[in-house]
């Protein structure tokens, strides 16, 4: 195994989820996804930051296992394809659930959820795929 590789290409990966899920999340989506559950969403000021760090870290970590061990992916496009795939997959699996169990979505904000991480998860993955071709 390449763990010096998948380190870098887990810690790049990271750091990028965690600054464009700010935008996305936290900016542009801001308002988008609400949901029904009074008090589900801490205030920003709540947010415990090193948790968020960690669960970007492992999304960073997550791409870079699954690039270079199982898919030899390094490029930009087979690293958004990919990403996109995980994104919606992983999105709709936990989403689908939280539907179903709880009122944490409506059926809109549940799509929209969806369709926001495919897209998110894609372009982290372009971003990894880049890192790992690179020359």
């Amino acid at each position: 195994m390449n763990t010096n590789k998948i380190l870098i290409a887990a810690l790049i990966g990271g750091v990028f989820s965690f600054f464009f899920g700010w935008l996305v999340f936290g900016i542009i989506f801001k308002d988008a996804m609400n949901v029904p559950m009074e008090g589900f969403m801490k205030p920003e000021s709540e947010f415990v930051l090193w948790a968020m760090v960690v669960s970007n870290l492992m999304w960073g970590l997550l791409m870079a296992y699954i690039f270079v061990q199982w898919a030899n992916i390094s490029t930009w496009m087979s690293g958004a394809t990919a990403g996109a795939i995980l994104g919606f997959l992983i999105s709709a699996a936990y989403d689908f659930g939280f539907f179903a169990m709880t009122n944490m979505f409506t059926m809109s904000s549940m799509l929209t959820d969806i369709a926001v991480n495919t897209v998110y998860v894609g372009i982290m993955g372009a971003v990894v795929g880049w890192w790992l071709g690179r020359k």
